[in-house]
């Protein structure tokens, strides 16, 4: 009984979703036009939104972006100067400001806190001050600061940059920082989406580092979840995080960022 339940709870619970409902109550408007224009211009806009937010489309624009750089054990890293983790995880606009809430990256931290606690790196650098164009009240490194002190990090071993606003000035203010301090060896920890553009940046500033790829977006599509063949707000999301990291790659290349 309690096996029927749970399915019939899975099945039930799609028809509450925004996008499966979209996708339902635009079948019906397409049967009821009359129109064949107007069913075929209906049909190319349902069409767009249902590749945008399928797991196949979805994988494969973040698979073009993470498959240079697959899973690196800590054990096999180098011992390195320090740790640099790349900010982009950590809310700034939260409805209870100063609180420092984790977004889908928090890995980028976390595995940031487990390569200084296996004693690969001395000192882990927080480079990230606010992305956003006019809220710029709270800055991510002030933020991630508190989260790194609680999970057990000595502020000695704290290095913190919080005026960068991209990638770009991620690695510009990076290079200052490491030039300053005459570190020469260094961990990238960022995440494996972001890595190429990332490790594109860091290099143009001729910066020695090791690339520790973290947060992995792509999906297992032979794991057989029923759920891969639904339509959801989560694939969208990943697809719309994949064109924007193609297209940042893009410009950065043009702009000789990289």
């Amino acid at each position: 009984m309690d096996s029927i339940f749970f399915t019939l709870s899975k099945l039930g619970t799609i028809l509450l979703y925004p996008l499966p409902v979209f996708f339902l109550l635009a079948f019906i408007l397409i049967l009821q036009t009359k129109s064949g224009h107007g069913k075929y211009k209906l049909f190319q806009i349902v069409l767009f939104l249902y590749l945008a937010s399928n797991v196949y489309v979805a994988n494969f624009l973040t698979q073009s972006l993470e498959k240079d750089y697959p899973p690196v054990s800590i054990s096999s890293l180098p011992n390195s100067d320090v740790a640099i983790v790349l900010g982009g995880m950590i809310q700034t606009i939260s409805a209870h400001p100063g609180r420092p809430e984790l977004s889908d990256s928090a890995d980028r931290l976390t595995d940031a806190v487990r390569i200084y606690k296996a004693g690969k790196v001395k000192k882990i650098l927080f480079t990230g001050g606010s992305g956003l164009l006019f809220a710029n009240t709270y800055r991510e490194a002030d933020l991630a600061k508190e989260l790194f002190l609680d999970l057990g990090v000595p502020e000695k071993d704290l290095i913190w940059e919080n005026n960068s606003r991209n990638t770009y000035e991620n690695a510009v203010e990076t290079k200052k920082i490491l030039q300053e301090k005459k570190i020469e060896s260094a961990i990238l920890v960022t995440s494996a989406f972001h890595m190429k553009r990332a490790a594109g940046c860091f290099q143009k500033q001729e910066i020695s580092f090791v690339p520790y790829p973290t947060d992995y977006r792509a999906t297992n599509l032979s794991s057989g979840a029923f759920e891969l063949y639904i339509p959801s707000a989560g694939f969208l999301e990943q697809t719309t995080m994949a064109i924007k990291e193609w297209v940042g790659y893009l410009v950065y290349r043009a702009k000789s960022y990289l």
